[in-house]
């Protein structure tokens, strides 16, 4: 038995992965504004733009510009993306899919939900509730006012799967969208995810929004012992799992908002 994200959030996840540029087929590249800590900039700068945003800008660019876009390929009009830092990080992704699955549940926006505990004063917390994508990171998606840790075997779409002080410094958070989840027998089989990310093996312009799988081989064990694959790379060669396996804090959560939806609609 499968079960996934609402329509709505699904649509989502295809524009970032076919970024709907007429009649072309790439997907979303990676951005992180942590590396070029631009400030006070317009969301699609910052990798915190929509898929609609992120065109547009491509094409308010390419006039100031005088480019072409329609005369470039798909592989150039996306390292023309990455030369301009246009893109989206992992957390936004997460932000957009996730509020699009509240609203289709009758939840209204995704902001609206949200705590931001990181905020020092009332005036930056109120300032944060008007800019709610530019502002829910990782820790805050992850925080427990905003989310509740999940086992494995209960995993269900529009879950997250969050790591965090990964990387080779363990300076970095990341967070993965379960987009689709797989039952046999009554126990969890695989699942599917989303995410935003850039392997080394991407080069400067291959990173992007992406897609995996984990076949969950070992219900008892934690997500690093199960089956990984992503772009053809399986476990070993994966670089999601490696760094899943880096992270000093790996932790599988729901919003709580989701949560008591799913109390009010049981399966």
């Amino acid at each position: 038995m499968n079960s996934g994200l609402s329509a709505s959030a699904q649509k989502v996840i295809q524009d970032y992965l076919h970024l709907p540029f007429p009649g072309r087929d790439f997907s979303c590249p990676y951005y992180n504004n942590q590396r070029t800590k631009v400030r006070a900039a317009l969301r699609v700068l910052v990798g915190k733009g929509s898929a609609e945003d992120i065109v547009a800008e491509a094409q308010i660019i390419s006039l100031r510009d005088k480019i072409n876009l329609d005369s470039l390929t798909d592989e150039v009009l996306k390292r023309f993306l990455v030369e301009q830092n246009i893109g989206i990080d992992c957390s936004a992704l997460a932000y957009y899919i996730l509020d699009a699955e509240c609203r289709a549940r009758g939840l209204g926006p995704l902001g609206k939900h949200l705590k931001f505990p990181y905020a020092n004063n009332p005036l930056r917390r109120l300032l944060i509730k008007l800019r709610p994508v530019e502002n829910a990171g990782v820790n805050t998606l992850a925080h427990e006012t905003n989310s509740l840790e999940v086992a494995l075997s209960e995993l269900r779409p529009g879950d997250m799967i969050i790591m965090l002080n990964t990387g080779f410094e363990h300076r970095l958070n990341h967070i993965l969208v379960v987009h689709e989840v797989e039952y046999a027998n009554g126990a969890l089989c695989l699942i599917r995810y989303t995410h935003s990310f850039k392997w080394q093996k991407d080069g400067q312009y291959g990173h992007g929004v992406r897609q995996g799988v984990i076949e969950v081989v070992a219900p008892t064990q934690t997500l690093a012992e199960q089956h990984w694959q992503e772009t053809g790379d399986n476990d070993e060669r994966n670089e999601t799992l490696a760094q899943l396996r880096r992270a000093k804090t790996v932790t599988l959560r729901r919003l709580r908002c989701l949560e008591t939806e799913n109390k009010k609609n049981p399966d």
